[in-house]
């Protein structure tokens, strides 16, 4: 056996020498000429195709939404690492069942600028600095294939070579931003198949990141993709059950034009978005009800309510970052009593990003029990390496040994001498499956996501399915409700939500 493990490990060893002495700059060499980035100060391409929602699928175990990209242009100019992404997506044939928007009515225009360490958005004629995503764009640029080729010659890379899918392939490897280590797949006559690398994700971590690259043609004496198909986190639907089934995220096709060093390509940024700075996590706290909190501020509202011997929270929306700010608010308001309950709404993502935080803290999650399986993984003890959260570092060991859950089918109620809270499903939806809304009788308050978000930009819209669900639901349960309490914007009377469901 010692004689056997021995030779094995020689043999590893050697094959690994032999596979790392492979010339990665031969490779890219090769590729840089096939794909014409030898000459290339900067591109553009545009085409058609569809976009998926990230995180906004139906249930977890179903794919992200699509939406139809009826365009979309991107420029890059490699030397000032400037990007411009324009294009306009639409509902198009796809299901009109999961979050992001969805159904969207008639056209939104998109546009996404970023240069160096500045990000920014229009809006019409309006700038938006947006300087969190400044990072995320530059990366963007190296996860094209000539942005890669251009990074990986400019770097320290690193080959490999192995048979799949019928051929010898050789893998190039390279450290972007001094964070993301990217891989692409070429072929032996130098076009590229895929490129790889992980994201940091609030929900699962080190999100896996894929591009498949296919149907090359010859356009202006270059080789060019003709249909781009991206992955966000892996699908498992090969496993029962389910758990996970969200990953495809994007896909162009029908490309219309390249253009190779083209005029106007490296942008100026705007003097706004140079003297922009990063936006301060903000908590504003408001009382609604002797012991019960709207804790907003921000995109999205957690509450707070406090019970004989505990807190429990509505909502842990976002990140890591928001929920900290949170729950610090909250022991500035109540500091004897521990947070023991968070009520998740639903799972989608922009929902479910600070989940870990609360559990970490101690808090059992109540939520409907379709998430159960999926929050199993999303909470798993795993190693996060890209931007480690305190769960990742300090898991907690009860959740290690077998998870702590109160999950809802129909109804839940949480109860002592102090205060009641009625959680109730709501039927019917076609935002998401799952949904739970918190009902509080003694303060006829109910809390809510994206069941009814009333914003000064909603007032000329017509009631969406999300509301009318929600309307039918508030008859079904027969609440008695003056307050509704929204996690996307401000309380509201329930008379002004009736008048406007009804008459419209």
């Amino acid at each position: 056996m010692k004689l056997l493990t021995k030779t094995f490990c020689i043999f590893l060893l050697s094959s690994t020498i032999n596979v790392s002495a492979q010339d990665a700059q031969a490779v890219l060499d090769r590729a840089s000429r096939v794909m014409g980035v030898d000459e290339m100060i900067s591109i553009s391409y545009s085409g058609t195709g569809w976009v998926g929602a990230v995180g906004q699928n139906f249930t977890p175990s179903m794919d992200w939404p699509r939406l139809e990209l009826s365009s979309y242009k991107r420029t890059i100019d490699f030397d000032s690492m400037s990007s411009t992404e324009e294009f306009v997506i639409e509902q198009g044939d796809y299901p009109t069942r999961g979050g992001g928007g969805i159904p969207i009515q008639g056209q939104r225009h998109r546009t996404y600028k970023v240069k160096g360490e500045h990000a920014w958005d229009m809006q019409g004629d309006d700038v938006v600095p947006v300087l969190s995503q400044a990072e995320r764009r530059t990366l963007d640029i190296y996860l094209t294939p000539h942005g890669f080729i251009k990074g990986a010659i400019a770097s320290n890379p690193t080959v490999v070579r192995r048979h799949e899918y019928g051929e010898w392939v050789h893998v190039v490897s390279f450290i972007a931003l001094d964070k993301y280590r990217i891989n692409a797949t070429f072929s032996e006559e130098g076009l590229m198949h895929r490129i790889q690398t992980w994201l940091p994700n609030p929900v699962v971590g080190d999100m896996y990141y894929e591009t498949v690259f296919t149907n090359y043609k010859e356009i202006g004496g270059l080789q060019f993709p003709g249909r781009w198909h991206q992955h966000h986190d892996f699908d498992d639907g090969d496993s029962l059950p389910n758990v996970s089934g969200g990953d495809h995220a994007f896909g162009l096709e029908n490309i219309s034009e390249v253009k190779v060093n083209v005029r106007g390509a490296e942008l100026d940024v705007p003097r706004e978005v140079s003297r922009a700075d990063l936006p301060e996590i903000k908590v504003e706290v408001t009382e609604l009800a002797n012991g019960v909190w709207l804790m907003g501020g921000g995109s999205h509202n957690s509450v707070a309510i406090e019970f004989e011997k505990y807190i429990a929270v509505v909502e842990a929306p976002q990140n890591e970052a928001r929920s900290l700010a949170v729950i610090n608010e909250i022991y500035r308001l109540v500091n004897d009593k521990p947070i023991r309950y968070i009520i998740n709404t639903h799972h989608h993502w922009d929902h479910l990003g600070g989940l870990r935080t609360y559990v970490h803290e101690g808090a059992t999650v109540i939520t409907h029990n379709y998430n159960r399986t999926y929050y199993q993984e999303v909470l798993r003890a795993r190693p996060w390496l890209l931007e480690p959260d305190r769960y990742s570092l300090f898991p907690p060991e009860e959740w290690s040994e077998g998870y702590v859950f109160e999950a809802v089918v129909e109804k839940y109620v949480l109860a002592d001498d102090k205060r009641r809270v009625d959680i109730h499903n709501i039927q019917g939806l076609s935002h998401v499956e799952g949904m739970l809304i918190a009902y509080l009788p003694d303060e006829k308050m109910v809390i809510e996501a994206d069941l009814y978000s009333p914003r000064p930009s909603n007032a000329d819209r017509p009631p969406n399915a999300s509301n009318r669900t929600f309307y039918d639901n508030l008859q079904r349960l027969d609440l008695d409700v003056e307050t509704i309490v929204p996690i996307h914007g401000q309380p509201t009377p329930l008379s002004q939500f009736i008048e406007f469901v009804r008459d419209r």
